[in-house]
């Protein structure tokens, strides 16, 4: 009985490979690539941060921005400075869209708001915040595919008031106070920043 049933297993397999040498179909494989859609431009409302730098209000703060065109934006920020809160508001104009497509977008900015402080340790007659209007470069950029989450480097030129220069020659010329930090004409602002 065991031969009858591998003889028929045999013929199974013998009349198998003879019916398949008369197919002249072959199988093909395909190589499938898959290409990723091109991302499409994609209208951005404005964008919330955190950060540090007069962009933020102060030493460390949060910014947020509102973009009625692609190519322009306005923000406002808050921060915590070292003697008080601070905070600015201005304008920005990109050379690209705020659209998603583009990751790397410099800007030019003019702003309003705390662009100087004095602060003496110790002594509460020198601790003032000083306000006044600040110019800037900065550059956005984005990461991922959609590009919506990213940095912001700011590099400021604030116009410092009369008052300002006139607490530092006060502080200069008090004979109990040993200046550790001077005035520097530019400042920096960076942050974290997500779009919407």
């Amino acid at each position: 009985m065991k031969h009858l049933y591998l003889l028929f297993f045999v013929s199974l397999f013998a009349i198998q490979t003879m019916s398949g040498q008369g197919n002249s179909q072959r199988a093909i494989i395909d190589t499938i690539t898959f290409k990723k859609p091109p991302v499409k431009a994609e209208r951005r409302w404005g964008d919330g941060g955190i950060g540090f730098g007069l962009d933020y209000g102060g030493l460390l703060g949060v910014r947020a921005s509102f973009y009625p065109v692609s190519y322009m934006g306005i923000f406002a920020s808050g921060g915590w400075e070292l003697i008080g809160i601070g905070w600015n508001a201005g304008v920005l104009g990109r050379l690209f869209p705020a659209d998603g497509k583009h990751g790397v977008r410099p800007y030019l900015k003019a702003m309003y708001g705390m662009n100087g402080a004095t602060t003496v340790s110790g002594r509460g007659g020198y601790d003032k915040m000083f306000y006044g209007i600040t110019t800037g470069i900065g550059l956005e950029v984005r990461f991922g595919r959609n590009k919506k989450n990213g940095l912001n480097l700011d590099l400021n030129v604030p116009f410092r008031s009369p008052e300002y220069f006139e607490m530092v020659d006060r502080m200069k010329r008090d004979p109990s106070l040993k200046m550790n930090n001077s005035t520097l004409p530019i400042a920096i602002s960076l942050g974290f920043v997500a779009e919407f």
